[in-house]
């Protein structure tokens, strides 16, 4: 039951509003327990474009160190907002 997603697959408009959106469920996928790279809480409360520019220069840095895209649990799209 727990899942991740590859930040390479979201896009700016999902997170451009600050409401739920369940169709991001479907860009995640099943995971092991230890077997992600990061955990990002969600605010409704944060201004989306800096979010989603913080996400970015994070993915670049751990792409330049590990030479593969990271996986999160991000809760916006590993729960199950049905």
């Amino acid at each position: 039951r727990f899942r991740c997603v590859e930040l390479a697959v979201l896009r700016p408009e999902d997170l451009a509003n600050n409401a739920p959106a369940p169709e991001l469920f479907e860009k995640s996928f099943a995971a092991g327990l230890r077997k992600v790279d990061a955990f990002v809480s969600h605010s409704w409360h944060d201004d989306p474009l800096a979010k989603w520019q913080a996400l970015q220069r994070w993915r670049a840095g751990f792409v330049a160190t590990h030479g593969r895209e990271p996986t999160v649990w991000f809760d916006k799209c590993c729960i199950d907002q049905n």
